[in-house]
């Protein structure tokens, strides 16, 4: 039985049929900072994506791949993270999303989950454990609530993925039925429960709450991006993507303080960003 069995608390729950695990970590993270936003864009002013940390000197046992989001199987992107995958020879693998481990091989992988998709199916066939970096929804909804009401958490959730599914579409019809799926499906989540009921609360809640005068149907998809002097929707935003980081790197921290080799992939910005508070804890 592996190390870390005895300290892992998977959490199962909740998961599906075929999805990966959530993993609550148990390690402090150091007093260091994570990079802001303007730190992270000094960072790549010189540098492009993918972006690798690895750190032979706590004896190679990490390798954090920084990728760019792609699910085209003839990527570039996806040869590179088998040569690291295949040169690194991990022992778990930890990934962003909570995907699910794919039928067929890796094109069908990557075509559904993207290069979280192959790290899930290089894990699959190396049979290692592979787990999610990602919060549950319960926990990640608890501390995004504790500081945000759930209607403004309800109205952040809706938009994050109304933005990016809304396209070009600019029909009202079209872009409100749209919208009233999608809270249908984030609004009656655990911890946020009906407290936006339909558009006409969604409405008062973005004037009242958020103060933003433009029509959130219309908001371009950069409107929820975090920033350094946000709006309100960027202000959640930024705070949710702290929630994330946070939980992130205490997982990587504990599989590799037990010994593990870890290959862990999420989106460059993510890996930028906790590298410092990283490298503080290991070095």
């Amino acid at each position: 039985m592996r190390t870390f069995l005895p300290l892992l608390v998977i959490l199962l729950s909740g998961c599906g049929f075929g999805r990966i695990p959530h993993y609550r970590p148990l390690t402090p993270l150091p007093d260091v900072a994570f990079l802001t936003p303007v730190q992270h864009d000094s960072v790549m002013q010189d540098k492009s994506w993918p972006y690798i940390v690895s750190m032979p000197e706590v004896g190679g046992k990490l390798l954090y791949f920084g990728s760019y989001h792609t699910a085209d199987p003839d990527d570039p992107q996806m040869a590179w993270i088998e040569r690291e995958w295949t040169a690194f020879n991990p022992s778990v693998a930890l990934t962003e999303n909570t995907g699910g481990f794919a039928p067929g091989g890796n094109r069908s992988a990557i075509k559904r989950l993207g290069e979280f998709g192959l790290v899930i199916r290089l894990g699959q066939e190396a049979d290692i454990p592979v787990y999610s970096l990602e919060p549950t929804w319960e926990d990640e909804v608890g501390m995004v609530t504790s500081r945000f009401s759930p209607e403004e958490a309800t109205v952040f959730y809706t938009l994050r993925v109304y933005l990016s599914e809304r396209g070009d579409e600019r029909d009202p019809a079209r872009m409100d039925k749209l919208a009233r799926h999608l809270l249908g499906k984030r609004g009656s989540r655990p911890g946020l429960d009906g407290a936006v009921p339909d558009l006409a609360a969604f409405d008062r809640i973005w004037t009242e709450a958020f103060g933003d005068p433009r029509d959130w149907r219309t908001l371009p998809p950069e409107a929820i991006w975090p920033g350094d002097a946000p709006t309100r929707l960027q202000e959640i935003s930024r705070f949710v993507n702290e929630v994330r980081d946070r939980h992130m790197a205490r997982v990587v921290l504990d599989f590799v303080k037990q010994g593990e080799r870890v290959f862990a992939i999420a989106g460059g910005s993510h890996v930028v960003k906790q590298e410092p508070v990283l490298r503080a804890a290991l070095e």
